[in-house]
């Protein structure tokens, strides 16, 4: 028969055990995340429907719909190279529910301008880093190699030109990457449209920086000359290709990543669910494909990878944008 003793030990170890389980419940996090998610997710995503980037997180949206439970609503929020989108998402609640399907441009923008309403990684939860990419392709109709170029700009200084999608896009910082480790001196000319290669293959700018998704239909149809590829490894796609590495200009480094962002202070409980649920999107045949057909390779760091990526991103970035004399207008 037990004793007295041995009954107020129970007492306490039921006790305790009661006080745990309710503590739990009420720590931040613990409740929603035992039912996460309830409702339907938002994905911003900060540029427009159809462009790589939609096309990629409306690829993720829809098998993170079917492994939640709930649908993942993609919401197209372009506007100031991503700034509009990732302003939203910053101010959001940490709660799951707003999240950023997002590129480099992020962490771009905030090494160009100073007035932002946001830090880039310190007020947001990195959750996934999906891809990353080969790089742009410098294509052009008038030149057979990046060497002629050169001598050309050389020639005339000044007086070549390149076709960007804005000042501080990923394709206007390579043609000033290519202007300083070149050391030749181009003009830019920005464009509203994507397309930028129109005008090059029409003659009036004289090359350009795109996808390399862009550049190899139109080169297979003899439309432009793809001259190199500003990653450090070389495009399946543009085997025959040389990066500017390869050509003897060792500081040419630009490449692109897509990667999933929330509020900050997002529970580390839902922050576990999230980054589950996009690995295993990420992993799937459909994804596998399209990041393929996009000149994209997988790259599935976790929260804390992710988060150690974009602050040394930033870093160079910052200093990057800096030596170039590029800022935000």
């Amino acid at each position: 028969m037990p004793n007295a003793k041995m009954l107020t030990l129970d007492r306490r170890a039921v006790l305790r055990g009661t006080l745990a389980a309710g503590l739990a419940a009420t720590l931040p996090g613990a409740a929603w995340a035992a039912d996460f998610p309830t409702k339907p997710i938002r994905l911003v995503c900060p540029f427009a429907p159809g462009v790589s980037t939609d096309v990629l997180a409306r690829a993720f949206a829809k098998d993170m719909s079917q492994d939640l439970g709930q649908p993942v609503v993609v919401e197209n929020r372009p506007g100031a190279n991503g700034v509009l989108a990732s302003t939203v998402v910053a101010k959001s609640p940490a709660d799951g529910y707003t999240l950023l399907f997002t590129t480099g441009s992020h962490v771009a923008n905030a090494a160009m301008a100073t007035n932002l309403q946001y830090r880039p990684v310190d007020d947001f939860t990195a959750l996934f880093l999906a891809a990353q990419s080969y790089g742009l392709a410098l294509v052009a109709t008038k030149y057979d190699s990046v060497a002629d170029i050169v001598a050309a700009a050389k020639k005339a200084p000044g007086k070549l030109t390149y076709a960007t999608s804005g000042v501080g896009n990923v394709t206007h910082v390579a043609g000033a990457v290519f202007e300083k480790v070149a050391g030749i001196d181009l003009i830019d000319v920005p464009y509203n449209s994507p397309t930028l290669s129109t005008d090059v293959m029409g003659g009036q700018v004289d090359m350009t920086f795109i996808s390399t998704v862009t550049a190899v239909p139109l080169m297979k149809t003899g439309k432009v000359k793809v001259l190199a590829t500003t990653g450090t490894m070389r495009p399946p796609t543009l085997p025959d290709v040389p990066t500017f590495q390869q050509l003897g200009y060792k500081d040419f480094d630009i490449t692109g990543y897509f990667g999933m962002l929330a509020p900050a202070n997002l529970p580390p409980e839902i922050t576990a669910i999230l980054y589950r649920s996009l690995k295993k999107a990420g992993e799937t045949k459909e994804v596998r494909d399209l990041l393929a057909e996009s000149s994209l390779y997988p790259s599935d760091l976790d929260p804390r990878g992710f988060d150690a990526f974009l602050r040394k991103d930033l870093a160079y970035q910052t200093t990057l944008m800096k030596e170039l004399g590029i800022q935000m207008q």
